[in-house]
């Protein structure tokens, strides 16, 4: 979305997957939602869910709001639906066509049933979309959890090889590769001119970061199609995208924003995993061991050196939100900045990954 006359607007926390970032809080839909974004969002999906009409169907968020952007739970006689308001459109089809791929596939997802409806709020358009409500958890830390996952994005990865769209997922991975390197080259020039207008209202925080983007213009390899085995991915294997089903524990995978747009080896989701799932609690050596044999035996394959992708997500992260801002007006909050900076210096304190 490009807001107009070149407005600068800060995203909101509800953007960023869960506001709670690696430990989300419970699934909780039980704040009321203002009237007036009811109507707005159950009009969005009436003529598309095909249950008979929605009319006094309860809609209820996993936060307070008086704008739709942010996460609900309807609930029709019919059925329970997860739906997802968003300022960022990206490629909704795609997204569908992927997820009903893995479903067909056996894979443990969170298929879109409706993909990019348009919401108009105050002169502004905005996506909407519905998947069936899972009734599950997010990550406990348990070793049956982690190996849930693991074995759950190994059949997602298998499957993701013989993608039928992939030819269109390269083109747009491509361009935002191309975008990305741009970016970096122009981050390396603003350090060397000393000046950070590039980064508009975030100035102040690359200044003091000067030395850890010079580090990654030096070090960042925006191409991931280059590694190894690059294939279609998950893309963000983090606790907010994960849940774990209540009847049995089996990991169910959600959100493919990313995936549309990233063509890349798994080892770039599995860095995810092992970084966001076994690493944010700082534990020792011997669990870090104990979690690395847990998710090698569930992944049915041997690990590849992790350290260095999850250095490239935490770069490639913000380089991203700084494309953002600069293609679209958009920023994001100082601490999403700050949180991949302290991701990226995590990676360094565990080489045996």
């Amino acid at each position: 979305m490009k807001l107009s006359g070149g407005v600068i607007s800060e995203l909101r926390a509800e953007e960023f997957a869960w506001p709670e970032g690696d430990r989300p809080g419970e699934l909780k839909f039980w704040h009321e939602v203002a009237v007036e974004v009811r109507e707005a969002i159950t009009q969005a999906l009436d003529s598309s869910l095909a249950l008979g009409g929605i009319h006094g169907a309860r809609l209820y968020g996993l936060n307070s709001s008086d704008e739709p952007v942010g996460r609900y739970q309807l609930i029709m006689p019919e059925g329970s639906w997860f739906v997802r308001v968003s300022s960022r459109f990206g490629h909704p089809k795609l997204e569908q066509a992927i997820t009903r791929y893995l479903v067909d596939y056996g894979v443990n997802v969170n298929p879109l049933i409706v993909a990019g409806k348009t919401l108009e709020w105050k002169g502004r358009p905005f996506r909407v979309d519905a998947r069936p409500m899972v009734d599950g958890r997010h990550f406990n830390g348990s070793s049956d959890d982690l190996g849930n996952l693991a074995s759950a994005l190994a059949t997602c990865h298998q499957a993701l090889k013989g993608f039928p769209m992939v030819s269109e997922i390269r083109g747009i991975a491509s361009a935002r590769y191309k975008r990305l390197e741009r970016i970096k080259e122009r981050i390396r020039d603003a350090i060397g001119d000393g000046s950070f207008e590039l980064f508009a209202e975030r100035a102040d925080w690359a200044s003091e970061h000067r030395d850890w983007l010079a580090e990654m213009t030096e070090c960042f390899t925006p191409d991931l199609a280059q590694y190894s085995g690059a294939q279609c991915v998950h893309g963000e294997v983090h606790p907010g995208n994960v849940l774990f089903r209540a009847d049995d524990g089996a990991a169910v995978l959600v959100d493919f924003e990313e995936s549309i747009h990233l063509f890349a080896p798994p080892a770039w989701d599995l860095a995810f995993l092992v970084q966001r799932f076994c690493l944010s609690d700082y534990p020792t050596k011997k669990t870090v061991d104990h979690r690395i044999t847990v998710i090698t035996e569930a992944y049915r394959s041997p690990l590849p050196s992790l350290v260095d992708m999850m250095r490239q997500a935490a770069w490639f992260t913000v380089v991203t939100q700084l494309d953002l801002q600069l293609s679209e007006g958009v920023v994001s909050p100082v601490s999403e900045y700050d949180k991949f900076v302290e991701l990226e210096r995590q990676a360094r304190c565990y080489p045996i990954v």
